[in-house]
């Protein structure tokens, strides 16, 4: 396993299923992984983790993924997290609620290993450019 400063990866999906396949593409590409089930839990494990990534679902219970996203870029601001939404919902709409609302990227589920490590990746080379879209 790695050393404890590997990236930390937050997936959030009220769905255990979907929080242990996250948990173990994530485990593969050697970064830390917590899974959280609520936008509420994701807020609570914010006061003391600071993820590079989120990889959040859109349709969560009480508060969806883009609301969530919303609260984390208003209550965290300097928070340098990219937000990735892992969602079967492809819209034109859905996807610019989801920017709109501080989300930077798309994975369409079912979740392909390797299109999410890359999209990892990706972001884990731009984090210090997020600025917040509120």
């Amino acid at each position: 396993m790695g050393t404890g400063q590997e990236p930390l990866v937050v997936g959030v999906d009220d769905d255990a299923k979907s929080l242990v396949l996250l948990r173990r593409i994530v485990e593969s590409g050697d970064y830390r992984f917590i899974g959280v089930s609520s936008g509420h839990e994701l807020l609570t494990l914010l006061k003391t983790e600071r993820p590079r990534i989120i990889l959040m679902d859109v349709m969560l219970p009480q508060m969806n993924g883009f609301e969530a996203s919303l609260r984390v870029r208003t209550t965290y601001p300097q928070l340098p997290a990219a937000i990735i939404y892992v969602t079967a919902r492809q819209s034109e709409e859905d996807l610019r609620g989801g920017m709109a609302a501080g989300g930077n990227d798309f994975v369409l589920k079912p979740v392909n290993r390797e299109k999410l490590l890359s999209r990892i990746e990706k972001w884990l080379g731009k984090t210090h450019l997020i600025k917040t879209a509120v």
